[in-house]
């Protein structure tokens, strides 16, 4: 999902044309070595931003481009041509089925794209009345309405604990699971109304922000498996590939860090970057989103 990702759900809509920014593109670029041409995977295409790029570095780059979402496919297949793109509908995992020695470098730009963010009716942004979905794939049963409104206690505090980084929430799922009783949560207004009548407003790791990240990453399973998914993927990919991950927050980039770190301790990677990139300050003034990007890579030896 290549537009950028933030976990501030809170930011000012724009228009569907407007929405298309990927993230630190040109340092995605040089560490890809897409210039020198290749084969190319982005596990979350998203629009095609990085796609596009990816195949505009070179005339002879292939890429293959997955998504978990329909919609953001289809414009993929409009904007990107057909002779040198294959697209994959689902999630990036299901690379590991397909010859991953092909490929020159794999892009995984990691949680929920603007193009998401910025529809309604997906539910993942709270500065909007939307249904309490936050499913990137459609196909799904799960929606974050049945999280809230099925899930019992340990389930609840797992989730807003693990995924919403919170010491303590026993208030908060207490709280909840009373309220639901009253009223099912079906709405991310009900939901938004309910988070801060416990928390105030924070401008840093604001509660309702960190509500809604938990319920996103639960429902569409982002963190299942990541690091061993990482591993695998490192371990199966042909001397001099690269990979390269942007994440966008604390949770994401600790596995990244550490999945890393491990093929390198085991010899299967050379690190790229020792600390995470991040957005330079003319990036950030230009598309807030990019300020919480980190940008880690490594290369397969």
């Amino acid at each position: 999902m290549c537009p950028s990702r933030t976990m501030n759900s809170a930011d000012s809509p724009k228009k569907e044309s407007d929405v298309h920014v990927p993230v630190m593109v040109e340092t995605v670029q040089e560490l890809l070595r897409a210039s020198q041409g290749g084969t190319f995977f982005d596990g979350t295409i998203g629009m095609g931003g990085h796609g596009a790029a990816i195949l505009g570095a070179n005339p002879s780059n292939v890429l293959w481009g997955n998504d978990k979402d329909g919609e953001a496919l289809e414009i993929c297949r409009e904007k990107l041509p057909a002779d040198r793109t294959t697209l994959l509908r689902g999630d990036f995992r299901q690379i590991l089925s397909h010859p991953v020695e092909i490929f020159d470098g794999f892009l995984f730009d990691l949680g929920v794209s603007s193009f998401q963010l910025d529809r309604p009716e997906k539910g993942f942004s709270y500065s909007r009345p939307a249904p309490l979905d936050m499913r990137m794939d459609d196909r799904l049963e799960l929606t974050a309405a049945g999280v809230v409104n099925t899930y019992g206690y340990e389930e609840l505090m797992r989730v807003f604990r693990d995924y919403g980084e919170f010491g303590r929430p026993d208030r908060l799922v207490k709280e909840l699971m009373m309220a639901r009783r009253r009223t099912p949560f079906q709405s991310t207004d009900q939901l938004k109304e309910f988070v801060r009548s416990l928390y105030p407003r924070q401008k840093t790791m604001d509660p309702l922000a960190r509500v809604f990240q938990a319920l996103r990453i639960e429902v569409n399973g982002e963190l299942d498996g990541l690091e061993e998914f990482l591993l695998n993927l490192i371990e199966r990919m042909k001397r001099g590939a690269r990979i390269v991950v942007i994440s966008f927050h604390s949770l994401e980039d600790r596995i990244v860090k550490n999945s890393l770190k491990a093929a390198s301790e085991k010899k299967l990677l050379t690190l790229l970057t020792k600390k995470p990139l991040t957005a330079a300050s003319e990036e950030v003034e230009g598309n807030p989103r990019s300020r919480s990007a980190k940008v880690r890579a490594g290369e397969r030896t």
